[in-house]
């Protein structure tokens, strides 16, 4: 049995990904260094589950959900999907593993092609991939708008004439149409009301259910993704620093950083004592220059000698439940 409730192995690994961003300058072009979006992430996904991945902005976790479906090249490391390395695949051999893995962007205004209407956006990947015609198309189309909540009377429609929220479910209906089973949801509610935050929420969540779906839910609110993730992993400065089961990382967090960043979350009480939140001083350091050892001591409130020097890796401290911090034992000791 895996950590998601599953009895098969990973539905994806990942290991050593990493993606440097070119630096250059100059007449001829020349690079002069690089911003080092990932470095060395190592995660499982497994089947059925919704892991969510947080950080603050800039931390990688939109570039792994690109790289990790190949719509960025990497630049070193590896994705298996169900076993089978992806990285090396050729565009054509790619082809048929994408009907597999699909994404919701984070902007519904942008990703949402203005041109065309709501029954052209949604048969494009079925006539790419060659599974329906003529009035099966249009049957199928009006399938998926309703499977979203909306009226087929709308696929006529183009996408200025929707708001936010029903551009969003457009967009998922989008991801559903090849029945894939991993979606990369990358921040998909964000630009969101609150109020259609969570009815965006809750028909993911339905959706998962009845398509045995699995998610990558990336997001920065806390609170999001505790509602919609079974594990957690906390991203810093292009690495993985914390991963667990939902209720552990929030109620046990073995890293300074994931402590921090939960510290943080909105707490709808007026008697919380605000003196339990943890203040980071300092900023988010360039990735373009990270720091030596572990890429939080200059933020870290616990920092000591060996954490300027030596990088932590991520290692289990207990079952199911991982942190790349060198003093991780003795966080737990004070929970």
């Amino acid at each position: 049995m895996t950590q998601s409730g599953s009895v098969s192995g990973p539905l994806v690994e990942i290991r050593n990904l990493t993606k440097h961003f070119p630096i250059r300058k100059g007449f001829f072009n020349k690079q002069v260094g690089a911003v080092r979006a990932l470095s060395g992430v190592n995660l499982d996904i497994y089947e059925g589950e919704t892991l969510g991945l947080v950080g603050e902005s800039g931390c990688g976790k939109s570039t792994l959900g690109r790289v990790m479906l190949r719509l960025m090249n990497a630049t070193d490391g590896e994705v298996k999907f169900e076993g089978r390395e992806i990285m090396s695949l050729d565009n054509k051999s790619m082809k048929p593993l994408r009907k597999q893995m699909q994404i919701v962007f984070q902007n519904p205004y942008a990703s949402l092609d203005p041109r065309m209407t709501i029954e052209q956006i949604l048969a494009e990947p079925l006539v790419v991939h060659g599974l329906f015609q003529g009035d099966a198309l249009r049957k199928e189309a009006e399938r998926l708008i309703e499977l979203v909540g909306l009226k087929k009377e709308m696929l006529d429609r183009y996408p200025h004439e929707f708001s936010g929220g029903q551009r969003q479910r457009i967009g998922i209906a989008r991801a559903l149409a090849l029945k894939p089973k991993l979606i990369v949801a990358d921040e998909p509610v964000s630009a969101l009301d609150v109020s259609v935050q969570a009815q965006i929420l809750n028909l993911l969540l339905d959706l998962k259910k009845e398509f045995k779906l699995t998610y990558l839910f990336i997001a920065h609110n806390l609170d999001v993704v505790r509602y919609i993730s079974d594990r957690i992993a906390v991203m810093y400065l292009g690495r993985v620093v914390e991963i667990g089961p939902c209720s552990q990382v929030y109620e046990e967090p073995l890293h300074p950083y994931a402590r921090a960043l939960i510290s943080a979350a909105p707490v709808p009480d007026p008697n919380y004592d605000k003196s339990q939140r943890i203040i980071l001083t300092g900023d988010l350091p360039s990735p373009a220059n990270p720091p030596s050892g572990c890429a939080f001591h200059t933020r870290c409130p616990l920092v000591q000698e060996r954490c300027k020097q030596e990088l932590p890796q991520l290692r289990e401290i207990k079952p199911g439940h991982s942190s790349a911090c060198h003093f991780a034992e003795d966080l737990l000791q004070k929970t």
